[in-house]
């Protein structure tokens, strides 16, 4: 049957809340008969701003209004850029879009009580463990979840009296490098050591854990810390960090229930908030926790540790193969086995219109001359050059980009989830990967690092050639003649040894036609250079356009040498038969400067003396021959 489909919209999808909550996206939404669409990119404060148009680019793949709804992530937003190209987007939609975690406009919400659960946090360092000097990490400048962290922090010190300093405040980003630069400065503030820290989520709170311990702090003995999340790592951390719980599945869950409430038409309210809660742990030096540890909830996307064991094994060997593989099909193969080692049911790679011709082959001038929009854009249809379905690879047809993938708008004999993501190098669009009911690309860090690879592997295939290609057009340009593109003397030179060589090989045998242009110098004196220039032009297109598997070379002035393998006599007799029909033609145009040519050719039995020079010298006196019994006919 044909099932409706949900776009989502986020980033980041290795961290484990979002995993989570999209887990409760896709249980909510397969059970009520929904595809499950995720446009997925790796965004962060840490991007280059290059970096992240070649990411952020995959929302501007599909057709959004042709899915029933929008879910829309939070993090989606930290980019000012992407925030004003996310809602230019959304804003010509008609269909119900809900974010999470985050108000935008007047479009349903559902988010969690961030101020609530942090103000019982900070109550707790205050009244329980005595402290009056905290040192606040906070999250991404413009989320809304940071902001609500933050406030609460301010609010509380406030109603405690407590003053609120500048070195006591550090600006994260929810990431490592927040965490790490945090730490710098906590170590570097001219400030007594805190006593407290407290983080906006627990990434950064184990990272300035961590840190902390490699300079000699003990936790929770000469600083207290506490996170934001409560995700697996900070429960696996040593200490354990003390931290918010937010049921991400639930959350999840809810944002799908309130937009397919919407869909059918029943009456939702436009913001909704779940409950979030304190779990004190180690980090605080609190061990009992407030709440049970959902092993379920928070660790159902990652998978068992063997898998990803297995995942990093075939990467490194997929690495390799790249490594050691030359040009696209080597790079296609390695992908197709990297594929069908870790157990995908459905894969796909699809590219734009004339991929190879416009990313390999086209001149590299022109490349560095195209615009970022150029760069960017999807073409109107997509073309799967890797399909994988069922353990087996098919061939499938292009279908329209719009749609980014065709499968999900046909019948199918149930619900699937589909992640597609950007394959890009910097601003320079590839096209895009399609996983489908795939743990692989869901929660997994792994997954980066092969999207990384797979952009980088196919940019080092892209320079390879454009190199090539310059490399190929500099010796075109050294054994071409410049005026007719014929080959110069260098170029008959190599293509002679070439010829020589193949026909003591095959014992087949040689042409050699050696050709003077009659009258030129009375045409250069009467209608001028320009006409001389352009007689000796057409002599040269017409030799090389009937030329077939011959060399045509420009030997001098007025003067050509046409060469090639030959089976018998009659071949070069039919050739120059079509030149001079040719010559027919040209002259039958009514031009004043008549093209005349004369020539001597000789079919030769190649052997290892045969010498260029003989069969020119050979060639050339027949050529003389043939232009002397024209004078004397001429009278």
């Amino acid at each position: 049957m044909r099932y409706k489909n949900i776009a989502v919209l986020m980033t980041a999808l290795d961290a484990e809340s979002q995993a989570v909550s999209l887990k409760g996206i896709e249980e909510f939404g397969k059970s009520r008969g929904y595809n499950i669409v995720v446009f997925l990119w790796f965004t962060g404060a840490f991007e280059t701003e290059k970096h992240n148009l070649g990411e952020v680019n995959i929302v501007n793949l599909p057709d959004l209004s042709l899915f029933d709804g929008v879910i829309i992530f939070s993090n989606a937003f930290h980019i000012e850029k992407n925030r004003v190209m996310l809602e230019s987007i959304l804003e010509k939609l008609t269909c119900p879009i809900v974010s999470v975690g985050c108000k935008v406009k007047d479009y349903y919400s559902i988010r969690t009580d961030n101020y609530t659960a942090m103000r019982r946090l900070v109550e707790h360092f205050i009244d329980d463990h005595k402290v009056k000097d905290i040192h606040f990490v906070k999250g991404i400048e413009g989320n809304e979840d940071a902001a609500e962290r933050y406030r609460a922090f301010e609010d509380v010190m406030r109603e405690h009296n407590l003053p609120i300093l500048p070195q006591r405040i550090s600006s994260g980003d929810f990431y490592v490098t927040g965490g790490e630069a945090a730490a710098e400065e906590i170590l570097n503030c001219v400030l007594p050591f805190p006593e407290a820290i407290i983080c906006a989520n627990d990434i950064m709170a184990i990272t300035i854990s961590d840190i902390l311990m490699e300079n000699g702090y003990r936790i929770p003995d000469d600083v207290i810390i506490s996170g934001y999340d409560y995700s697996v790592e900070a429960q696996s951390n040593y200490p354990r960090i003390t931290s918010v719980r937010t049921r991400f599945m639930e959350l999840g869950m809810e944002a799908c229930r309130i937009l397919v409430d919407v869909i059918d038409g029943k009456d939702v309210p436009r913001d909704s908030y779940l409950a979030d809660e304190v779990v004190l742990d180690e980090s605080c030096g609190c061990e009992e926790k407030s709440v049970a540890y959902d092993e379920g909830d928070s660790r159902v996307i990652r998978g068992e540790d063997i898998a990803r064991r297995k995942q990093l094994h075939q990467l490194i060997k997929f690495e390799k193969s790249l490594t050691e593989g030359d040009g696209l099909e080597d790079w296609i193969e390695s992908l197709k086995e990297f594929i069908s080692k870790i157990e995908v049911p459905e894969f796909y790679f699809c590219v734009n219109d004339n991929f190879v011709e416009n990313v390999f082959e086209i001149d590299i001038l022109e490349q560095e001359e195209m615009t970022t929009a150029q760069r960017l854009v999807y073409s109107k249809f997509s073309h799967p050059v890797v399909s994988y379905q069922n353990k087996v690879f098919v061939n499938k047809p292009a279908f329209e980009s719009k749609y980014a993938f065709d499968g999900m708008f046909k019948n199918s004999d149930k619900c699937k989830l589909y992640v597609i993501s950007p394959i890009h190098y910097l601003e320079r669009n590839f096209g895009y990967v399609v996983f489908v009911d795939s743990p692989f690309s869901v929660g997994n860090q792994l997954f980066i690092s092969w999207l990384i690879k797979m952009g980088d592997s196919i940019e080092n295939i892209r320079k390879k050639s454009m190199l090539q290609n310059a490399m190929n057009r500099l010796d075109e340009m050294y054994i071409r003649d410049s005026l007719t593109g014929a080959y110069n003397r260098f170029g008959m030179e190599r293509h002679f040894a070439e010829i020589k060589r193949k026909c003591m090989m095959s014992r087949i045998s040689m042409q050699l036609s050696f050709i003077d242009l009659d009258n030129l110098k009375t045409i250069n004196d009467c209608y001028g250079h320009e006409a001389g220039d352009e007689v000796i032009n057409a002599a040269a297109r017409i030799l090389q356009e009937e030329s077939g598997k011959y060399y045509v070379t420009r030997y001098g002035g007025d003067e050509f040498i046409v060469m090639g393998t030959v089976h018998g006599e009659q071949e070069i007799e039919e050739y120059w038969q079509r030149v001079k029909d040719r010559i027919e033609e040209y002259n039958s145009d009514g031009r004043m400067a008549k093209l005349s040519m004369s020539c001597g050719y000789e079919v030769f039995k190649v052997e290892a003396k045969t010498s260029l020079e003989d069969c020119i010298r050979v060639t050339d006196r027949k050529m003389y021959d043939e232009k002397k019994r024209k004078k004397r006919e001429q009278g």
